[in-house]
């Protein structure tokens, strides 16, 4: 699950990283690992192409990937893992693995993060403990039934990166600025699966709650300016209430929510042929510049750049 550029995050790493990858013991995912008080951050490099490799989990792992392509077969479902994305493995789940474009002096590089159930659950608690369980996802909760493969956005792949560069230290203070961070990132993977959950509920029930009939008027109007007056009648809230609940619930205001809504509709767009310009105009920008900043801050690249890899995977 990552949104990281590997060699620049592994090269402004602590030594340490780089001396342990200089000698690998295997060619198919050898690892080397480093410790927290509650978790563990691994490194896999894969220098020969391979099928089918087994991974199993003894505990919720997110895993990030830094450089080449794998391919996940997971519940007789195949999907491309590629830079700029992350999977959560639930405990005791397997895959396999392919890496079609791993090779000696170009490796496939990734990461995984193992997290302390325990923490996740205290985590929990203290969300439910500020906030009152929401009708639209109950309490908060880690939802072992969604693996969350998805795009990062900016501020999580700048997390790992410092996370990264965090367990690799040697100071006094290592410790606790691992666990700030894996605090930072459990609850953002937390606010991730709460916004799958409720964007799959409006797959069979748009009209299930105030706020979902909200999220489907703005699915359903993604081009246009957000008519507030209607997403408030929607909710049945007043103005105050509804940007409430929706920030507790998605993470950001309803502005927000529509671009990166924007922003995810027009990256799917480019992955399917469409000009960067097209794509821009059909998902609701009409200023390519502000499009491509937008889509940097959400990708770590350009559009233009976005559809070139994207390409260049496929081939």
């Amino acid at each position: 699950m990552a949104v990281l550029a590997a060699r620049p995050v592994l090269k402004e790493a602590h030594s340490n990283i780089n001396r342990a990858r200089s000698n690998p013991l295997k060619m198919v995912e050898n690892r080397i690992g480093f410790a927290g008080l509650e978790s563990e951050l691994s490194i896999y490099d894969t220098y020969e192409s391979a099928n089918r490799v087994g991974l199993d989990s003894d505990g919720i792992t997110l895993c990030g990937m830094l450089t080449g392509k794998k391919v996940v077969h997971c519940d007789d479902v195949a999907f491309d893992f590629l830079p700029q994305q992350s999977f959560v493995m639930s405990p005791n789940q397997h895959i396999d693995i392919d890496f079609p474009l791993a090779k000696e002096q170009d490796p496939t590089t990734c990461l995984t993060i193992n997290l302390s159930q325990a923490r996740i659950q205290q985590i929990c608690d203290q969300l439910n403990l500020k906030n009152k369980p929401m009708a639209e996802i109950g309490e908060w909760r880690y939802r072992d039934t969604d693996h969350l493969h998805m795009d990062l956005s900016q501020p999580t792949q700048s997390l790992l990166e410092r996370l990264v560069a965090l367990y690799s230290e040697n100071s006094d203070e290592r410790d606790l600025m691992i666990e700030l961070g894996i605090s930072e990132l459990t609850v953002r993977m937390l606010q991730q699966q709460a916004r799958n959950f409720l964007l799959k509920q409006l797959d069979y029930d748009p009209e299930l709650t105030g706020l979902h009939r909200a999220m489907q008027h703005i699915e359903d109007y993604l081009d246009l300016p957000l008519d507030m007056a209607q997403l408030q009648k929607l909710a049945c809230m007043s103005r105050s209430k509804f940007f409430q609940r929706f920030k507790q619930q998605l993470g950001c205001t309803p502005g927000e929510y529509q671009i990166q809504r924007r922003i995810e509709v027009a990256a799917t767009k480019l992955k399917q042929g469409m000009s960067v310009t097209q794509a821009s105009i059909e998902s609701g920008f009409l200023n390519v510049s502000h499009f491509s900043r937008r889509f940097y801050l959400r990708y770590g690249k350009s559009p233009t750049e976005f559809k070139r890899l994207d390409n260049l995977d496929q081939s």
